[in-house]
C-alpha cells in the first residue's frame, strides 16, 4: 500500500491531522463523545483523500473535500447549541429550536464556501492568459 516515500509521509501527516483534530476539539473544550465523533469523521476523511490521492484522482474534486472536512465539524456546532442545557435527565432531550449557527441552511452554507473557493481558484488557475514574453 505504501510503495513510495511520499505515500508514507502522507499517511504520518493523515495521522497527525487526525490526532490534532482530537486535540483541538478537546481543547476547545468539547464533550467527550463530540469529540470522538469529530475525530472519527476526520479519520473517514483523511483515509477516503489518501486513497484518493494515492490514484491520483483528486486533480477535481479536492473542493469538495474540503467542504466535507468543514462537514466533519458541524457536532462542534450542534454541541455548542445544546452545552448550555442543563442535562440531569437528557437521556430523550430532543431540541426543537437551534440557533441559525447550527441550523441544516448554515452548515451547508459552511461547507458550500470552501467548495465555491476551490472550484474558483481551479477555474483561475486553468483560465489564466497567456504570458507573453516582453519583446525587446
Amino acid at each position: 500500500m505504501l510503495n513510495r516515500p511520499e505515500e508514507l509521509i502522507m499517511a504520518v501527516l493523515a495521522g497527525l491531522w487526525v490526532v490534532l483534530t482530537y486535540l483541538l476539539a478537546d481543547y476547545i473544550g468539547i464533550h467527550t463523545h463530540t469529540a470522538l465523533l469529530i475525530t472519527a469523521l476526520s479519520l473517514i476523511w483523511a483515509a477516503v483523500f489518501f486513497m484518493l490521492w494515492q490514484r491520483s484522482r483528486i486533480r477535481w474534486i479536492w473542493p469538495l473535500f474540503l467542504g466535507l472536512l468543514v462537514a466533519c465539524w458541524w457536532p462542534a456546532l450542534d454541541w455548542l447549541a445544546v452545552k448550555d442545557i442543563a442535562m440531569d435527565n437528557a437521556d430523550g432531550l430532543i431540541v426543537l429550536s437551534r440557533p441559525w449557527y447550527a441550523t441544516w441552511t448554515a452548515k451547508l452554507i459552511y461547507a458550500a464556501i470552501p467548495i465555491l473557493i476551490g472550484y474558483i481558484i481551479i477555474w483561475k488557475l486553468s483560465h489564466h492568459p497567456a504570458r507573453n514574453q516582453m519583446i525587446p
